[in-house]
């Protein structure tokens, strides 16, 4: 169930349309529901990435509603890719449209991202979106000024989760816990870290798609 749709991003630059993909779970009552962000494009990002697909997949058979779509320049969305300045609103325009959906408890809405989704997620909490948790798979920190915003993603009511892999070449551990660390003991606490895995996790998606739903379930 569910299927392609279009929804609109209010970025600071002016409005621009998202071309997204729904897909929902076979139930009665309203679903909890995840927004899936994507990796950075010029590595190949976009909402049709295979983790993300698998992610998708097992999200939907345990019973949530879940929303993947291309940040704006990406795929057949409108605007342009701004390498992280508007990429926030266009997470925190998911939110929105998931939220307002018939079939969606537009209370249990939360974000989950790979690599530059990830960052993205964590940067919409720090802009005030709404999310009951947030999942942040392998954030490339080593490659964004992250200091500035710990204030404003601590503040965040959200439960914040991380999966890392050991050997993760744009998010070292010690930038992960340096991060975590300046956040709060319950974020560095929610950390997992898979062995003799990198920034890619290939090979892994299965069970990091796993983890980052538990995750998710855990925190409702």
């Amino acid at each position: 169930m569910g299927g392609n749709v279009r929804f609109v991003s209010r970025r600071p630059s002016g409005l621009i349309e998202l071309e997204g993909t729904v897909s929902l779970p076979e139930r009665e009552d309203a679903a909890p529901a995840v927004v899936i962000c994507h990796p950075h494009p010029a590595g190949g990002g976009e909402m049709d990435n295979g983790l993300l697909e698998v992610m998708d997949r097992r999200a939907v058979r345990v019973g949530f509603a879940v929303l993947r779509f291309n940040f704006g320049g990406v795929g057949r969305s409108g605007g342009a890719f701004t390498d992280g300045l508007e990429e926030p609103s266009d997470v925190a325009a998911a939110v929105e449209y998931v939220r307002s959906r018939g079939e969606v408890d537009e209370t249990n809405v939360s974000v989950a991202g790979w690599s530059f989704g990830a960052w993205m997620c964590l940067l919409g909490l720090a802009e005030g979106m709404p999310s009951l948790a947030c999942v942040a798979i392998a954030p490339p920190l080593m490659l964004y000024d992250w200091r500035q915003y710990t204030g404003r993603i601590a503040a965040s009511p959200a439960q914040r989760h991380y999966i890392i892999g050991a050997n993760d070449q744009f998010c070292p551990l010690d930038f992960l816990e340096a991060f975590t660390g300046a956040l709060s003991d319950e974020d560095t606490g929610n950390t997992m870290v898979l062995p003799a895995t990198d920034h890619y996790l290939a090979g892994r998606e299965d069970i990091v798609a796993e983890l980052a739903i538990e995750c998710i379930e855990n925190s409702r």
